[in-house]
């Protein structure tokens, strides 16, 4: 071999090394597209089992074969229209999660809110237990007292 044709050899292998470092972000942009796209997918069909989780929280057999179709498809480059398309044919207008469903931002509060509030009430209540206690003297003079029978107390 010649000297020329090794340093030609080694100069096309660094280019090629270079050339492939800088199509690497270019790549890894385009993987984290198709991660976004698959969530978002996930995220918009609900598991046809039982309809009330999306496919992408749901612990099902069918739920997980559909994560995986999603996946294959977005790689396979159908559109997220043809995607929602073919679990709707398949399973009809109910696998879809309906925008108008999802929880508001105050919705998680609700519950704390409630606890909050009943504990507030159950120690007010409780207040006003104890200030509607009947004092001890007003017990030892008055007339009710004089109707108990007397008893002897044992020593």
């Amino acid at each position: 071999m010649s000297r020329t044709f090794v340093s030609f050899a080694v100069l096309s292998i660094a280019l090629a090394i270079s050339a492939g470092a800088l199509a690497l972000p270019a790549n890894r942009e385009a993987q984290d597209d198709q991660s976004a796209r698959i969530t978002r997918l996930e995220d918009a069909v609900l598991a046809p089992c039982c309809y009330t989780e999306p496919v992408s929280r749901h612990q099902s057999e069918i739920a997980l074969k559909m994560r995986i179709e999603i996946a294959r498809w977005v790689v396979a480059g159908r559109t997220d229209r043809e995607i929602l398309g073919t679990y709707v044919a398949l399973y009809g207008a109910k696998v879809l999660v309906d925008p108008r469903t999802r929880p508001e931002w105050w919705t998680p509060w609700i519950p704390w809110l409630t606890v909050i509030f009943g504990m507030g009430f159950g120690f007010w209540l409780l207040r006003q237990w104890q200030a509607k206690t009947v004092p001890a003297d007003t017990l030892s003079n008055g007339p009710e007292l004089a109707a108990l029978p007397d008893f002897e107390e044992d020593d």
